[in-house]
């Protein structure tokens, strides 16, 4: 009989996880959670074959060494630790629950790439690549949809009206933009898993995905389909022959033109998002949806300036954010400051503030960060998300940043040698 070696198993079962989790993206929030707990246990043990063996492997030493090797995953960290100190002067406990439960993939998610140790090229393409097959799989009954009740959606849209998608519309906009930016860098790169002609897959399904940001027709996933290719145009410039690089600026330039002259359910939103800041303008547009994402920052503002320091606190938010609404703005429904940086000063003031920035600046600092030029173009366009959006205060907005910022930095991390985590 054979005498096999010792062989660990705890990383290719991390591999098909996260697989699993890059799908529910786009179709399961509860899900996600699930599989982040799995990843979590799995990261604390280590599982072994021939003998079968389970070991706990969490130990502060591995932490600390952890964090010596990895210090820009763990001050990811900094975010839910904000929350979870806000306990102390919350007040209103089941308010601070509801506010910190979400961050804590913040704890989570960081650790289990922490200590799984640094993944391959080829397997963070299979795991992205799960996510980019999942959307391209939804973008065809989402057309279906559509062109079946062609006339019914597209008058919706001109009232500011959505698609039906397997997700809320925004997020699932923004998944779309993320998975082009994907293919277009594994095409420019020349990334594969195994054949040559993955190159034009890559590059056919980035440009597919870019005119369905435009039937879409969601302004954040756009915006950042956009930014992100602009982004990528800076770091390829020099890479990129002249042919290309013209090819790019004007795909840029003509493709919103393009899409507003052939595709109505698109020149209809532009209306509409034109007529709504004539009408925010006017002081009329409360019911309509940018308005009503400018008064959330005017209102998150207000309440952080008058707490400027150490803001309302978890506890308080909600009831303060509320009573502005109802007594400064006269509105009965309230919204959440549609800017994660507001949303941070409103609750945590500038104390808070200056934490978060840091915790998103300091990885940036690492030579690491920036190469290949996918990965900086991920993080920019998140962060450009945050400006209209408070994402890591949901679930899948964590989720989503956590598996592309923190997957894209632990597959730039050399490897180990004599890992700590196998060992």
């Amino acid at each position: 009989m054979a005498n096999f070696q010792p062989m660990s198993i705890r990383h290719p079962l991390a591999v098909f996880l996260l697989m699993v989790m890059a799908m529910s993206l786009v179709w399961s929030k509860a899900l996600l959670s699930i599989v982040m707990v799995l990843l979590a246990v799995l990261s604390a043990i280590s599982i072994q074959v021939n003998p079968f063996r389970i070991r706990w492997v969490l130990t502060p030493k591995v932490i600390r060494e952890s964090i010596r090797i990895t210090p820009f995953l763990w001050v990811l960290a900094l975010f839910p630790i904000m929350y979870l100190a806000s306990v102390l002067y919350a007040g209103d406990m089941e308010a601070w629950w509801k506010l910190t439960h979400p961050t804590l993939a913040f704890i989570l998610l960081p650790m289990s790439f922490a200590l799984l140790g640094p993944f391959s090229k080829k397997e963070y393409m299979l795991i992205t690549l799960c996510t980019v097959a999942t959307a391209l799989w939804s973008t065809i009954w989402v057309q279906v949809a559509y062109y079946s009740n062609y006339y019914v959606f597209s008058q919706s849209m001109g009232f500011g009206g959505s698609l039906p998608t397997p997700i809320n519309h925004i997020r699932y906009s923004v998944v779309i933009a993320v998975c082009m930016i994907i293919c277009l860098a594994f095409c420019i790169e020349n990334w594969k898993l195994r054949y040559r002609w993955e190159r034009w897959a890559y590059g056919i399904a980035a440009a597919y995905m870019f005119y369905f940001l435009h039937v879409l027709s969601v302004r954040s996933g756009m915006m950042l389909a956009y930014a992100g290719i602009f982004i990528m145009l800076i770091f390829y410039f020099q890479k990129l022959n002249t042919w290309m690089q013209a090819a790019l600026v004007i795909s840029m330039i003509a493709a919103p033109v393009i899409a507003y002259k052939t595709l109505p359910g698109f020149q209809l939103k532009v209306n509409y998002t034109l007529y709504d800041l004539g009408q925010f303008k006017a002081g009329t547009g409360a019911e309509y949806s940018d308005s009503e994402r400018w008064a959330s920052w005017q209102a998150g503002i207000a309440k952080g300036n008058e707490h400027p320091f150490f803001g309302l606190g978890t506890g308080k938010f909600v009831s303060e954010m509320k009573s502005y609404y109802q007594n400064e703005l006269k509105l009965d429904k309230w919204n959440r400051p549609h800017n994660q940086w507001i949303n941070v000063f409103a609750i945590f003031g500038l104390a808070g503030l200056i934490i978060f920035c840091f915790m998103l600046v300091y990885p940036m600092t690492f030579r690491e960060f920036w190469f290949p030029a996918l990965f900086p173009t991920l993080y920019i366009v998140q962060l450009l998300s945050m400006i209209v959006e408070h994402p890591l205060d949901t679930e899948f907005g964590a989720m989503l940043f956590l598996v592309l910022t923190g997957l894209g930095m632990s597959t730039n991390v050399r490897e180990v040698k004599n890992s700590i985590f196998d060992s």
